[in-house]
């Protein structure tokens, strides 16, 4: 094998590592705690998957109710309340169980989630000049 096929051939092995690495990395997941003074409680958040969020997206014409089934599905301590309050008959959707929070704390707390879930994230990607590539050559 030459010299030039050679270097290729460590460059995409390197190059498959880190994809590898990120890719493992991607799979943790990420959490959060949120105070909530107005009901003096704190809850845990988790990043929401790419397909939770379409699910989210999907789930309703109505952004407030979206952001209700995005908080109820990020939050396991939402979720486990959310099954109380349906059993005693206080909610009829288990998403209802945002309804706790006011309406500011909501918003708050969505943009949150999306955030952890990698939704604000500003790009790396850098655009290289193929004339400046030459140039160093």
């Amino acid at each position: 094998m030459d010299a030039e096929k050679m270097m290729k051939k460590d460059v995409f092995a390197s190059f498959a590592e880190k994809a590898r690495k990120k890719l493992e990395e991607k799979k943790k997941q990420r959490t959060e705690k949120l105070h909530i003074p107005d009901l003096g409680e704190t809850i845990t958040i988790t990043a929401l998957t790419d397909q939770e969020l379409m699910e989210v997206r999907d789930f309703s014409g109505d952004d407030n109710e979206n952001d209700k089934y995005m908080i109820y599905m990020s939050s396991p301590e939402l979720q486990e309340l959310a099954k109380e309050l349906k059993e005693s008959g206080d909610i009829e959707k288990y998403h209802e169980v945002a309804d706790v929070f006011k309406r500011a704390d909501r918003r708050k707390i969505a943009e949150k989630i999306l955030e952890l879930s990698g939704v604000y994230e500003e790009s790396t990607v850098t655009v290289i000049s193929e004339t400046e590539e030459i140039k160093k050559q």
